[in-house]
Order: structure tokens, then sequence, then C-alpha cells
């Protein structure tokens, strides 16, 4: 065969099937675990890019969360990252911060990222997403408890919370 035949049908061949990503994976509502399953994408989806390769076992993809993911149960294997972004408005005097994480199995990786959302020219006060980064360093299980609060504010209850149950094998 030719280089030109052969070509076309490789095309062909890998134009077959839907356009939906395998390596997608989707949060659910049912308070069960975050599992691989093809799905639509939305702000609320669980996000993951291919297989990275160390050298070593491959490290699965990262997982990056957002607030519908509250409540679920993550597994993630040792060497995953996460990432949590999470709405919030720092003008008000709120801001997220972790209340509950055993850093010996999933360790935070820095501080919170602020992403202001788009405003128009010269308008104060818009909110965004607070972005929060972490890694799975050691098998076990353990709680991430993100609270939606004033720093100021002593025996108040946060305004949210964000809780997910992660389990690292």
């Amino acid at each position: 065969m030719t280089l030109a035949v052969l070509l076309a049908a490789g095309l062909a061949a890998a134009g077959c099937g839907d356009n939906r990503n395998p390596n997608e994976v989707v949060a659910s509502t049912t308070g069960a675990a975050v599992t691989s399953a093809p799905a639509t994408t939305s702000e609320a989806a669980v996000t993951a890019s291919p297989v990275v390769t160390t050298g070593e076992a491959p490290v699965p993809d990262p997982l990056r969360l957002g607030p519908d993911a509250n409540g679920q149960v993550v597994r993630l294997a040792v060497g995953q990252s996460l990432s949590v972004w999470l709405a919030a408005n720092p003008s008000t005097g709120y801001a997220w911060d972790v209340a509950m994480l055993d850093q010996n199995i999933v360790k935070q990786n820095g501080g919170a990222e602020y992403e202001q959302d788009p405003s128009p020219d010269g308008m104060v006060g818009v909110g965004g997403k607070t972005l929060w980064s972490f890694t799975a360093v050691a098998p076990g299980a353990t709680r991430l408890q993100l609270q939606y609060r004033r720093a100021w504010e002593q025996g108040v209850p946060p305004a949210e919370t964000f809780t997910l149950d992660l389990s690292v094998a």
C-alpha cells in the first residue's frame, strides 16, 4: 500500500466513535465515591488529564473539584494531586480556610490562590474563586474540611463549609 492510502485509512479510523473524553471524571451527587465515567463537561464536573508516568508506577490524573463535590468520598493514589475551587468574595471579609486535614496523608500545597471574576471597569467588590491545591502523600483516610468565615469572628459558625472524605491507596 502507498503511504497516502495508509494515512487515509488511519484518518478514517480516527474519526469513528464519539467525541467524549474517556479520561473525564464526574463527581457523584449521591454520596458515592468519585469514579471514572464519560460525562459532559460542566463547572461542577471533576476533570482529569492523561496519566503521568514518573518511571515508577503511573500517577493517576489530577482531580479538580468544585462546590458540587461537597460531601463526597474521593479516592486518590499516592502522588495524585487534587485541587478544589470555591466561590469567594474577600471584599466581604470572608475567606476559606482549612479547618481539618491530616497532612501526613494529604498535604496542602501552599496557600489558597484567589482569582477575581471579570468585572466592568471601575466596579469593586466583585467575587471570584479561591483555589486550593493538595497532594496525596501516604495511604490512609482523612477528612478535608474548608470553612468560609471571617477570621476575627470568634465563636461564630462559618457561613459555609466544604467537606471531602479522602481515601488514599
